[in-house]
């Protein structure tokens, strides 16, 4: 094979965005017919962004100027330093001749120089998917926690949402449950922010410690700005309370898709018990079913262990999709070596 060059993808380059989505969706098509996939534009403004409190970075292994293999890249630049997310997809042609093997030591080599000692990275788990796991586990990476992507069928049954957000509401009176389509409210952005700045540390890690996010309204604007720029449309929902965001859950519809993203979706500590999961939940997908009726189903994931958010969606009909690993690698410290 020619010697395979692995270079950054230019994100003002739309032959080289282009290029990039339809190896990785060539990709993820053969592994999941169904899977979702993002687009050109959602690449543009995700690897164009100039938000300097995280880095998302992506990457080609091209032979003879031909694109064979991907890689993407991501970590917080305030925040969990020593982290970093790491895929990689190789084209169905070009599979088994060692291409991922070159682009992710290359990957693994500018991440550990960066001072990321924890590599994380997620694989579709069950029959057909083996290989994956074993690529992964020779080069050094361990399963930490299970994740299972879950789907549920648009418009959600209304006489369903009804009767869940009529039992949820008699525990969080006193609280005012609200819906946006579009932009955050500029007077609570604050306080959106810092809730939606604990979700990292709060969700299950599989034992990983983490910090807090560290963004800010700035970085709040500027990521609405990449939605609107892909051509995303955010759809939350929040329950406010003495003039606080204190629960959200958020998704986006991707344009051109039939399918809707669940996000993050929490409550603030203080104020869990009061059923406000639930009361956010049925409030954004009664605006989802109301406002955009083409849409087939949305999706989310959550780590097995989140018994509570499992239980909140399967209750609202969420039904298994696909089941993934989550796998992290540990190295040593850069400059650490002897010798």
């Amino acid at each position: 094979m020619t010697e395979l060059v692995i270079r950054p993808v230019d994100a003002q380059d739309p032959p080289d965005v282009d290029a990039f989505v339809s190896v990785y969706g060539a990709a993820e098509r053969a592994a999941d017919p169904e899977a979702r996939l993002a687009t050109s534009a959602d690449a543009t403004a995700m690897l164009g962004s100039q938000d300097m409190s995280f880095f998302l970075e992506g990457y080609g292994a091209f032979a003879d100027d031909r694109l064979l293999a991907v890689s993407m890249t991501s970590g917080g630049r305030r925040d969990n330093l020593t982290l970093a997310q790491i895929q990689v997809w190789v084209h169905p042609d070009h599979r088994r001749r060692g291409v991922g093997t070159t682009l992710a030591d290359a990957i693994e080599t500018l991440l550990h120089r960066d001072g990321r000692t924890v590599l994380r990275t997620q694989l579709r788990a069950g029959p057909g998917h083996v290989g994956n796991q074993r690529f992964a586990e020779s080069r050094g990476y361990a399963v930490v926690l299970s994740v299972v992507e879950r789907r549920l069928r648009l418009p959600v049954d209304i006489a369903l949402l009804d009767r869940l957000a009529a039992e949820a509401a008699r525990r969080h009176q006193g609280y005012d449950v609200r819906v946006v389509v579009g932009p955050f409210p500029a007077d609570l952005r604050a306080s959106y922010v810092a809730l939606r700045n604990m979700l990292i540390a709060e969700a299950p890690s599989g034992g990983l410690e983490l910090e807090e996010a560290g963004e800010t309204v700035e970085n709040l604007v500027a990521e609405e700005a990449r939605l609107e720029a892909a051509g995303r449309v955010s759809v939350a929902a929040f329950a406010v309370h003495v003039d606080q965001v204190v629960a959200y859950t958020e998704a986006q519809l991707p344009a051109g898709a039939h399918h809707v993203d669940q996000l993050g979706t929490l409550v603030h500590p203080a104020h869990r018990g009061r059923a406000l999961g639930t009361a956010v939940k049925c409030a954004q997908l009664r605006a989802v079913g109301e406002g955009f009726p083409e849409r087939a189903y949305i999706a989310t994931a959550n780590a097995e262990v989140n018994e509570h958010m499992v239980a909140i969606n399967l209750a609202l009909g969420f039904e298994v999709h696909q089941v993934w690993m989550e796998l992290e690698k540990r190295l040593e410290p850069p400059g650490s070596q002897i010798g």
